[in-house]
């Protein structure tokens, strides 16, 4: 609901508003940076200890180590070849939820076809590429945190081992702001709900999210040296 408000109704009245792109883009990301705070919030409020090694162990963030590199790597082709396969076998599927629920322009325009982003030509601008980085590590780490580090836990607490299969439900409900998108998650949400609960470790969760949305990254720098 977040999402959904943010961009199809606050986005586009501050876009009427005529406030700048870099501004909306701003507004956009606001959502992840609220992440972290829910996340450290609920971490405090059950009594945890400030410090790194205690939230991490809070969060299940472990190292990998030998062989666990060449699961965790398969499990990241796994997870990303069920994305793309999906969209290319229910394209026909995905377009129409697309046609239907369009994403609202405005917000498409922050990145058009690689060759604007956030209002502005990326083709030789550096800059561009660092304000990027900021939206990558508060969508990619702001999501972890709250929903594999501090929601998980506690949603084994209630649902045991039947958490894998509620969590990746969850997950995938959560980009219903974009139907489009949840459809092609849901596969790879289901599995890598099932490993991460196999394991214990949510960094390998977070090695596959950052993957998957590393994607517009590569093209986004292609273009400015393009």
């Amino acid at each position: 609901m977040l999402f959904l408000i943010n961009e199809r109704v606050v986005i586009p009245y501050l876009d009427q508003l005529g406030v700048s792109q870099l501004i909306l883009f701003l507004t956009y990301i606001s959502p992840f940076a609220l992440f972290f705070i829910v996340a450290l919030y609920g971490y405090r409020a059950e009594g945890n200890p400030w410090n790194w090694k205690a939230l991490k162990a809070r969060f299940r963030y472990k190292p990998i180590k030998g062989k666990m590199w060449l699961w965790t790597l398969l499990f990241v082709a796994v997870d990303t070849a069920s994305y793309v396969a999906v969209y290319k076998l229910a394209f026909p599927l995905v377009k129409k939820i697309h046609d239907a629920f369009p994403t609202p322009e405005v917000v498409t325009n922050f990145m058009n076809n690689g060759e604007t982003f956030a209002g502005y030509s990326v083709h030789g601008n550096w800059w561009l590429l660092g304000l990027f980085l900021i939206l990558y590590f508060l969508n990619v780490v702001g999501e972890e945190v709250l929903w594999r580090g501090y929601l998980w836990p506690r949603q084994e607490l209630t649902h045991g081992k039947y958490t894998w299969i509620v969590h990746g439900l969850l997950w995938t409900s959560f980009h219903l702001f974009a139907p489009y998108n949840a459809v092609m998650v849901l596969p790879g949400a289901l599995f890598m709900s099932y490993v991460t609960q196999r394991y214990q470790n949510n960094t390998i969760f977070l090695i596959s999210h950052a993957t998957l949305n590393g994607i517009p990254l590569i093209m986004l720098l292609m273009n400015i040296i393009g």
